[in-house]
């Protein structure tokens, strides 16, 4: 019984994992399938407190956007960033292990694709 108490407090522990760091990888989109080979790239700057997240968001290390909107309920990271006047981008992650997240990438409310990040170290 004990094992099964710890089993599981090892798991949640586990799944609260902080998501703060730095992150990168690839959006695919229909629109970067017909001009760019199929993805774009990503570089996410996340900072956590509890389940409150800020940080940047952008396409490289350079440029890079505010985070306006963020937080992490469980597995699940949800993240706006505004590239330019009047778009949101919504990125709807799950956290899959400590160093990769995958999801939803939409705009101004319409899912354009989907995303996978992976922490760098």
């Amino acid at each position: 019984m004990r094992l099964v108490a710890v089993c599981t407090l090892f798991a949640a522990s586990l799944a609260a994992a902080g998501v703060g760091g730095k992150w990168k990888g690839t959006i695919t989109t229909e629109m970067a399938r017909e001009t760019s080979g199929g993805s774009i790239p990503a570089y996410i700057v996340l900072e956590q407190a509890n389940d409150k997240i800020t940080g940047t968001a952008g396409p490289n290390e350079k440029t890079q956007f505010t985070i306006q909107k963020g937080s992490l309920e469980g597995d699940r990271l949800i993240i706006e960033a505004s590239p330019k006047e009047g778009v949101v981008l919504r990125f709807v992650l799950i956290v899959k292990s400590g160093d990769a997240m995958e999801g939803d990438v939409a705009e101004n409310g319409t899912i354009i694709g989907t995303t996978k990040l992976t922490r760098l170290r």
